[in-house]
């Protein structure tokens, strides 16, 4: 146990590393884009100065111009940035080795927006352990020693609301491969005190496909009981249908609150991901549901 802790650990710099490249590689590209900041009450341009929220650049008139604008909007202030992770045992699942399991990707992404989020100036706070809000490399630093230092033997199942103040916009990445309701129940409880939200769902290619063959015992991750089938692909067309059913549940859900949704899966590249995510974060824009 201690030398997988000690492994786990040892993850840390090395994941910090890939974060930081893929968030730039993001960062970069956005910077490449004509696209518009959001917000109401427009009041004038201005030359952008670093720590300003990307959010607020104006890339129209960027892209006339050598410099960078952002927009001013009345009463704009900065946001405090609330992401919270599913580190409950059901994130380790890989189906194949040359997968990341959900829990990297989950970890990857968290580092990866922290590091973007940074960079716009915005403060950071990594819920569930009791941490403080931070910006810039000193956030970065204290998020990536806080998963080093908890991700021994910390399994957090859900995001304690307690931590969570109101002008604050939440970032929940999980599998959410449990009763919606449990969720639900979540997003309500932030959504009543006017905080916005967003839902990052993160899957293992297999958990959408079913590309499983034959005789196979299923042995769940967090304590249920091992079932036994003989011929799983039998089982494949009607567990597509309740995968795709369940997430669709969460999206709904979410739009219904009036938060943003995405569905990434771990065989995807995690600057694509990285990128479509950034790009729903600014947008106010969602996935479309599957049929």
């Amino acid at each position: 146990m201690r030398i997988k802790a000690e492994k786990l650990t040892l993850q840390i710099p090395s994941l910090l590393v890939k974060a930081n490249n893929i968030a730039n590689t993001v960062w970069e590209g956005a910077h490449n884009r004509n696209r518009s900041g959001i917000g109401d009450n427009f009041w004038q341009f201005r030359k952008y100065s670093y720590g300003d929220p990307a959010h607020l650049i104006d890339w129209k008139k960027s892209a006339k111009s050598n410099n960078t604008f952002v927009q001013e909007k009345e009463l704009s202030t900065l946001q405090n940035i609330v992401i919270w992770r599913d580190t409950s045992k059901s994130m380790s699942f890989s189906s194949n080795k040359n997968i990341d399991t959900k829990a990297y990707r989950s970890d990857l992404l968290t580092l990866a927006l922290t590091i973007i989020f940074s960079k716009s100036g915005e403060n950071i706070v990594l819920n569930g352990l009791n941490s403080k809000l931070m910006h810039g490399k000193e956030a970065i630093n204290f998020i990536s020693s806080q998963m080093s230092e908890k991700i021994k033997n910390t399994f957090i199942s859900k995001p304690n609301v307690n931590e969570i103040k109101n002008n604050s916009e939440v970032i929940l990445i999980s599998d959410f491969l449990c009763d919606i309701e449990h969720t639900k129940e979540i997003v309500q409880n932030l959504s009543s005190r006017g905080i916005n939200g967003n839902i990052i769902q993160i899957l293992d290619p297999a958990e959408i496909t079913f590309p499983y063959k034959g005789r196979i015992n299923f042995s769940g991750l967090e304590k249920e009981e091992s079932i036994l089938v003989g011929k799983a692909e039998s089982l494949r067309i009607s567990y597509k249908k309740l995968i795709t059913a369940h997430c669709n549940k969460i999206k709904k859900m979410a739009l219904a609150y009036s938060w943003k949704y995405y569905l990434d899966t771990t065989d995807v590249a995690a600057e694509s991901s990285l990128l479509k995510i950034c790009n729903i974060l600014s947008n106010h824009d969602s996935q479309k549901l599957d049929s």
